[in-house]
Parts: C-alpha cells; sequence; structure tokens
C-alpha cells in the first residue's frame, strides 16, 4: 500500500508538472521591433545599424517563475525553485564575425561566420543582486571552442515598469578568442602578422530597462559597455579595446498566436501528412581519404579544388504520423549527387591514388540521408506545440576521383546510421498558419565514427483546407566524422543549407 501510495504521489507531481508546463500561453507575450548601434570590434569596421522584430513581455523574467525564457538574446527553458535558485539550457546566435565588412585592414581573411550556441543556466535569486552563470558552447562546429559568463544584477520593478543595471565577466575560450581573431599563416600580411589568440577574460557593464506606454504598448532598451582583455586586442585585426551596444523596441500585445482553446484545435493536426519539397541546396564539403598503410590523406575542398557544384535544387519526401495528441513518428528522405570536372593545381594523395599538379579530374559526390524519429509533445494545444525527439540519421556518402588521362580511379564510401536526440516546436499565427522548428544533434563517438550531426530546420505552412497546404522552409545540415575502421580512415566534413518550398497533403 506504501509503494502503491508513494507511485500515486509521483505521478500526481509528474501530473502537476506537465500541467504547469501545458498551461503556458504565449500570447502572454508581446511582438515589437527594436533598432540597435553596436560598434564592431575589428579594425577599420564600423558601427552597424539594424533592425529586427523580437517578442518580449511586459514582466522582465527576473520578476517572474515562468518556464519559458526570453532574457539578453537568449532563449530556453528554466525552473526556478521555492528557494529560489534557477536551472536552465538556453540557446542564443552568436553574431559575432567579419560579415560584409569590406575593411583594406581585413582583406584576405577566411570567414569568420556567426553560430548557434547553447549553454547550460545556474542561478541564484535569493538577495537582491541576483547571480547567473552560463557556458555557452558552439554547436554549428565552426571553432569548437565556448563562452562561459558570471553575471551580477540588481532588479527593480515599479508600477508601469523595470530597470535592470548589471556588471559581467566573460571568459572565451582559446578556440573561441583564436577562431575571431587569430591570423594563420594563409592570412598574413607584411602589415598584418600571424597571431596565436589565448583565452581572454573580459568585463561587462550593462542596463536594461521597459516602460507600459499603455496596456498594450511596452518601450524597452538596454545599454552595454565591454571592456575586452588584451589577448583580442592585441590582435592585429583588432581595432577597439572598448565597444558599445545599445537598442531599443516598441512592442504590442496584440495577441498575435492562436487562442489555447479552439474550435480549430482538432482540425489542424491531421493524422498523416506527406511533404514534397524543392530543397535549392548549396554546398560545402571537405574529405580526406588516407592511404591503407595509414599514411595521411591530403584534406580536399570537393567545391573549391575538385570543381564539384556548389549549388543544386533536389527533391525531399517527408511524412509525419500521429498516434495522438501526443505521440508522433517522422520519415525524411533526400539524395543529392553532384560532380564536376577540374585540373588541379597541387597534388592530391586520395586513398592510394597520387593525383599530380596538372591532372585533370572528374569527380562524383552522391549523398543520401534518411531520418527516421519518434517525438513525444511536452505540449499541444490550438496555440503551440513542443516536444522532444530521439531517432536515427542513415547516411550514405560515395565520393569518386578520376583521372581524364590516366583512367585512375580512387573511391571514398563513408555509411553509417547515427543516433540523434532534438527537439521540434510550432505556434500558430491565426486561423491557417504555423511557423515551426526543429533541430536534431549527434556529438559522440559511435560504432566505426567519431564527430556530430546537426540537423536544424524553420518553417513557415499555410493551410487551404483540411487536405492541403503549402510552405516555405529553410534546411540546414552539418557532418563532421572522423572513420576509425583500418581498411578505410579518412575525415568527411560537410555542410549544406537553403531554402525549401514545399505541398503536404493531409489525411
Amino acid at each position: 500500500m506504501l509503494l502503491c501510495a508513494l507511485i500515486a504521489s509521483d505521478a500526481a507531481r509528474a501530473g502537476s508538472v506537465m500541467d504547469f508546463i501545458r498551461s503556458y500561453d504565449l500570447n502572454d507575450f508581446s511582438l515589437g521591433v527594436a533598432f540597435t548601434a553596436a560598434e564592431d570590434p575589428y579594425v577599420g569596421s564600423e558601427t552597424s545599424l539594424f533592425a529586427y522584430p523580437y517578442l518580449t513581455s511586459f514582466r522582465d523574467s527576473s520578476f517572474t517563475r515562468d518556464w519559458f525564457l526570453i532574457s539578453e538574446g537568449d532563449v530556453g527553458i528554466r525552473l526556478v525553485t521555492k528557494n529560489d535558485w534557477e536551472f536552465g539550457v538556453v540557446g542564443r546566435v552568436q553574431a559575432l564575425g567579419l560579415g560584409n565588412n569590406d575593411a583594406p585592414e581585413l582583406r584576405g581573411l577566411n570567414d569568420r561566420t556567426w553560430s548557434i550556441e547553447m549553454a547550460p543556466m545556474i542561478g541564484w535569486r535569493g538577495w537582491p543582486v541576483h547571480i547567473r552563470f552560463k557556458t555557452y558552447f558552439e554547436v554549428l562546429g565552426r571553432h569548437g571552442g565556448n563562452t562561459s559568463q558570471l553575471a551580477f544584477a540588481l532588479p527593480k520593478e515599479y508600477e508601469r515598469g523595470f530597470i535592470i543595471p548589471s556588471i559581467r565577466v566573460v571568459h572565451r575560450s582559446a578556440e573561441y578568442t583564436d577562431y575571431y581573431f587569430g591570423v594563420n599563416a594563409n592570412e598574413a600580411r607584411p602589415t598584418r602578422p600571424q597571431y596565436q589568440a589565448g583565452a581572454s577574460l573580459s568585463t561587462e557593464a550593462g542596463i536594461r530597462w521597459g516602460y507600459a506606454l499603455t496596456d498594450k504598448w511596452l518601450l524597452s532598451g538596454s545599454l552595454n559597455y565591454e571592456h575586452l582583455d588584451a589577448e583580442i586586442t592585441d590582435s592585429p585585426i583588432a581595432g577597439q579595446d572598448d565597444i558599445w551596444s545599445a537598442n531599443i523596441g516598441l512592442a504590442y500585445n496584440a495577441d498575435i498566436f492562436q487562442p489555447r482553446f479552439s474550435d480549430l484545435g482538432g482540425k489542424r493536426q491531421p493524422k498523416l501528412e506527406i511533404r514534397v519539397a524543392a530543397f535549392n541546396d548549396s554546398g560545402d564539403t571537405k574529405i580526406t581519404r588516407d592511404a591503407a598503410d595509414g599514411s595521411g590523406g591530403t584534406e580536399v575542398d570537393l567545391e573549391d579544388v575538385l570543381g564539384v557544384s556548389e549549388n543544386n535544387t533536389v527533391m525531399q519526401l517527408d511524412g509525419i504520423y500521429r498516434f495522438n495528441d501526443f505521440h508522433r513518428i517522422e520519415i525524411g528522405y533526400h539524395e543529392l549527387y553532384r560532380s564536376g570536372t577540374a585540373t588541379l593545381n597541387n597534388d592530391i594523395n586520395f586513398g592510394d591514388t597520387l593525383f599530380p599538379a596538372g591532372t585533370t579530374v572528374n569527380t562524383s559526390f552522391d549523398t543520401e540521408l534518411f531520418r527516421f524519429s519518434y517525438a513525444y509533445s511536452l505540449m499541444n494545444d490550438a496555440q503551440k506545440e513542443l516536444g522532444l525527439m530521439a531517432g536515427i540519421h542513415v547516411t550514405n556518402v560515395i565520393t569518386e576521383v578520376e583521372s581524364v588521362t590516366t583512367g585512375e580511379r580512387e573511391r571514398a564510401d563513408v555509411s553509417t546510421p547515427l543516433p540523434v536526440v532534438g527537439l521540434h516546436g510550432s505556434v500558430e499565427l491565426g486561423a491557417n498558419s504555423t511557423l515551426g522548428a526543429r533541430a536534431q544533434v549527434f556529438g559522440l563517438e559511435f560504432d566505426r565514427f567519431d564527430g556530430h550531426m546537426i540537423y536544424l530546420m524553420l518553417e513557415w505552412q499555410r493551410r487551404f483546407g483540411d487536405s492541403f497546404s503549402a510552405g516555405l522552409a529553410y534546411n540546414f545540415y552539418q557532418t563532421k566524422l572522423e572513420a576509425k575502421d583500418a581498411d578505410a580512415p579518412g575525415r568527411f566534413q560537410s555542410r549544406h543549407h537553403g531554402p525549401m518550398f514545399f505541398v503536404s497533403a493531409n489525411f
């Protein structure tokens, strides 16, 4: 009887937690437009000005216990305990990089590109000063570094708004700092010496505020200052010791999302959805095929060195089958074939064959990707859906390089199932439109391979009746694997992405 009582008690607690999660109303948030001015740390750069849409709340997260978190560029989930501890996981877009900067001092540098970062978070809100610690890990494979942030804030809330001053200490790992501020041998010039940056420790101070003009309109903004560490400022491509940024935004609480309870709730999700899409793929692929005796092969850029086409339009097939409101299975398949011809500027060791400089080679690159996953929805109502996913990605990659003059041919074949976990979510924008996203990742040693894989998708879908819908999406795939098989050692890196148009039949 005691065991039954404990089980029942645990089930009741789990049920109350799920009820709390599922009761969340996105119409508590407001949609607005913000304008930002930010100094760029790179030499020769100018202050950037841009506008962007944003989602906010009339009450800052420092004063609430909501599990859904939008704060200071972060989006994530959290738990605030009764004794004021805060635990969570957040993500953000890291926008640091050269972008479209055409300053003469930066010409000849490799791209430093934007990325997506995820961070575990822990905080303490028991004092007037709130303490929060986060470590961001980069997930797109740009550099493999991380950033840690220890923040102290003093939140003050008033009848019509809030003000929150804060100070932060920011530690950037050597991999992170060197990626954005290092200069390698190929980038060095007489006026730009080679430079390897180490880990850095910078300090920041800022203030953010919000003021409710009316019950519907919120005016908010922030001002931030950062003093950069010498590991950054000593770089020949860094042009600032201190950087400033400021933004101001105006948001309107228009209840843009579908209400949580609606007569449309049972109609918007078909039991079976079959989707056919045209995917405009842009690829970037590097492959290394070592010799059978273990001697290292040459890392080859298929697009730049072997002339393989960068852009192709391929068909993608997806299907979703729902067991009920909270369980579903997803499948997806696409095949991408690319080829090219090029005359080599340098010798290439590919497998057991040397292709000398001056050789004209034909290259083919064939990729098949099959996705299968099971998803459980933590919430699913007429307004939103959010769930966890687990599944498998089966990737088959065949690369062939053939000399036009001698007929010598080498082949690299990568075929592996990779287990993945992820998230999926969607929100209803009115009666007939849905904005959705999914993310799946793999990052561990598995079978004969070591590496990671990332799949991201953002989509907008419009329904036309109960049986047909169409939409636009953006796909991002990245795979980085090292084969440990003695018969076929090598390394494979591939990143392909692009927009997609799809139509769906719903049953």
